[in-house]
């Protein structure tokens, strides 16, 4: 096990944050992408059957080709997230081992794959684009907000770390993370629902932002950002030609409360009960319930 350096926990611990660049391989992301490329190929491919579109824009790159889609039907990305994606390759990589170590140091051997996860396709908000794109809740900016403000108050002693992955290079430009550091201590701040225009489920109501300056961290494909849940962070509008494809994948210790227990997140590493461990189809099956029984239930606490 690699996980952590002593001094890359303490720096987490401290600022509630921590950017690891270079920290996965090709190969890692690579079945990700793959993945995702053969929803969009599906998504092109039924546009084209409905005469749609024209063209299935093949000769796009991975970071080109939803958009023309997205222009002509907006649901060409309802593929992309969780739970419609829950295909083998996003399962795998949930269970990554380089991945999981760097969240065993954190959260220990009891490793919880959190039900609020997220693969997003921030496509570009520039004057280039208009209707569904420049509308997309994803485009835009993202307001700020602690994650554990999307969490039930069960969950309020526990550590959720957010392993945020992007799949291409993030830079100011397309609307990588900014983060507000070492305010993780304090109590959760009230959210609210943000104004319009910015995405997101609740924001922090604007009188309880930290009077502390943000950071922008640009990432690299085969880094990520490890942020506390009580970490404000927040993304500017995608200003660039192509997608922000990135992921928010959050972790907890199994043994504690998560927050989200209408919604099947799964036990990925475990010492004391390695049977626990469930299979992809298990997984699946465990989704599809989940979307019957949680009807009417409360997901937020505001």
């Amino acid at each position: 096990m690699t996980g952590l350096t002593a001094e890359q926990a303490e720096f987490f611990q401290r600022e509630g944050y921590l950017h690891l660049p270079g920290i996965l391989a090709a190969t890692d992301l690579d079945p990700v992408q793959a993945e995702l490329e053969q929803i969009i190929e599906r998504a092109a491919r039924g546009l084209l059957a409905a005469g749609t579109i024209d063209s299935d824009y093949a000769e796009l790159p991975f970071d080109r080709r939803l958009i023309p889609l997205v222009r002509a039907d907006a649901s060409a990305a309802a593929g992309v997230n969780f739970p419609a994606n829950l295909g083998p390759a996003i399962f795998d990589f949930l269970h990554n081992e380089s991945l999981l170590d760097i969240v065993e140091a954190l959260v220990g051997p009891e490793i919880y794959a959190h039900s609020c996860q997220h693969i997003r396709a921030k496509l570009p908000a520039t004057d280039d684009y208009a209707g569904a794109i420049s509308q997309s809740e994803w485009a835009g900016s993202t307001a700020w907000h602690q994650d554990q403000g999307v969490l039930l108050p069960e969950a309020d002693d526990t550590l959720v770390v957010t392993s945020w992955i992007p799949l291409v290079d993030a830079v100011a430009e397309n609307g990588t993370l900014r983060i507000i550091p070492r305010c993780h201590h304090e109590p959760l701040r009230r959210h609210v629902r943000p104004p319009a225009g910015e995405g997101g489920s609740y924001t922090v109501a604007p009188e309880e932002l930290p009077d502390t300056e943000p950071v922008t961290i640009p990432v690299q494909r085969g880094g990520m950002i490890l942020l506390h849940c009580r970490t404000p962070h927040s993304s500017e509008p995608n200003r660039s030609d192509g997608i922000r494809w990135s992921m928010d994948l959050r972790w907890n210790d199994a043994r504690l409360p998560n927050g989200r227990p209408q919604l099947p997140g799964m036990l990925v590493r475990s010492l004391e009960s390695p049977e626990l461990v469930v299979d992809h189809a298990e997984w699946v099956t465990a989704w599809k319930l989940a979307q019957v029984s949680r009807r009417g239930s409360k997901l937020y606490r505001w």
